[in-house]
């Protein structure tokens, strides 16, 4: 019996341990780009964006984003950065994340948000 309620906790609890997944943008220019909402209890919601190099070679990122609330443009990030062969850039723990100021966590979370990646220019250069 004692078994069993460790069993049922455990399968109760599985759901709150899931990370949410990235949402594929598509792969330009040999470059693959993603992104994920996190919504830290207590702190503002965060955009976190994975970018991944599968070319050959270095590749310089010029990248802007757009936030849209209910087909309203509400915010715009831009980053820029080098990526070697290979190389994985990953939210928080690389810094390649944005704060959204105007946004609040529950427009974020009512399905009404919708993030486009509107410039993205990807170079063949070498990365310093």
């Amino acid at each position: 019996m004692r078994i069993t309620r460790s069993i049922i906790v455990l399968a109760l609890a599985a759901p709150l341990c899931v990370t949410a997944q990235y949402i594929e943008k598509g792969t330009l220019d040999g470059v693959q780009l993603a992104y994920r909402w996190k919504h830290p209890v207590g702190k503002p919601s965060e955009l976190h964006l994975r970018l991944k190099n599968v070319a050959e070679a270095d590749r310089r990122i010029d990248v802007g984003i757009d936030l849209y609330y209910q087909g309203r443009m509400m915010e715009s990030f831009e980053a820029d950065t080098c990526l070697r062969p290979g190389m994985v850039l990953n939210g928080r723990i690389n810094g390649f994340y944005f704060i959204p100021q105007r946004l609040t966590m529950q427009q974020i979370k009512d399905g009404g948000t919708d993030v486009e990646v509107t410039r993205t220019l990807i170079t063949p250069e070498p990365c310093p």
